[in-house]
């Protein structure tokens, strides 16, 4: 498998960067390139290419960036990642062992103080992006107001699909999805780009998978979220069986 790293960056974190490159090489993939687009001062390689970015035109226009290595990419296998995301050991060979059978992906996400961050998860909120209302919260049950982690061996699929979420920090498409179905440039960071590209995708029928063989690790502390936590296994069953009647 052939992997295009997309390294989304505003500036000031060539620290962070540089760990991120390493823990690419340290995975042996043997065809990779790295692009990185934004303000960096890392220097250029046969594997590395450098997309400056004028932050001045649009504050947090991150869906900009993204497109940008879409449209740039080599590989089919495109990993979208923020300048503070790094990959674990053996994040290829998880590769391997889940295969190439997937449009979009999420892998195990792991927070710098060791919990799992919002990977395979529903999206509890209720959304109006392009007329859609619905959420797992309103339409199922309140306790999925706060629990929404979804279990690593779940299996997705249409009736369920349009329920989850990928977050923008870090997820792996393949570059015939996401040449066709670009980012919404209209939208910049915290503006719902993810929750929309996500909606969007499961209107076209592309099934959310996640690769459990997988895992990043975040180089900062992020926030997280009241509703991430793993939901049990008898709201689990309930929530399938919400889907399968609707």
């Amino acid at each position: 498998m052939d992997f295009t790293f997309g390294i989304i960056t505003s500036g000031g974190y060539d620290y962070f960067i540089n760990e991120i490159i390493q823990s690419i090489i340290n995975n042996n993939i043997p065809n990779y390139e790295i692009l990185i687009v934004g303000n960096t001062k890392i220097n250029k390689t046969d594997k590395i290419r450098i997309f400056e970015f004028n932050e001045n035109i649009k504050p947090g226009w991150i869906t900009r960036k993204k497109n940008i290595v879409v449209l740039n990419s080599k590989y089919e296998n495109i990993v979208l990642l923020h300048d503070y995301v790094k990959l674990c050991d053996n994040w290829y060979k998880g590769f391997l062992n889940f295969g190439n059978n997937f449009d979009w992906c999420v892998t195990k996400i792991i927070n710098k103080d060791g919990n799992r961050f919002r990977d395979y998860t529903l999206f509890p909120y209720e959304v109006d992006y392009l007329n859609i209302f619905y959420s797992p919260g309103k339409d199922i049950d309140n306790y999925f107001n706060n629990n929404c982690l979804l279990p690593y061996n779940f299996i997705n699929n249409k009736k369920t699909n349009k329920y989850m979420y990928i977050s923008g920090a870090y997820y792996v498409i393949k570059k015939t999805v996401a040449l066709n179905n670009l980012l919404n440039e209209s939208l910049v960071h915290g503006k719902g780009e993810d929750v929309e590209y996500s909606k969007r995708l499961h209107l076209k029928g592309f099934i959310i998978k996640c690769n459990y063989n997988s895992t990043v690790e975040l180089l900062k502390q992020k926030d997280s979220i009241h509703w991430e936590k793993e939901i049990n296994s008898f709201y689990l069953n309930k929530f399938i069986m919400h889907c399968e009647k609707n």
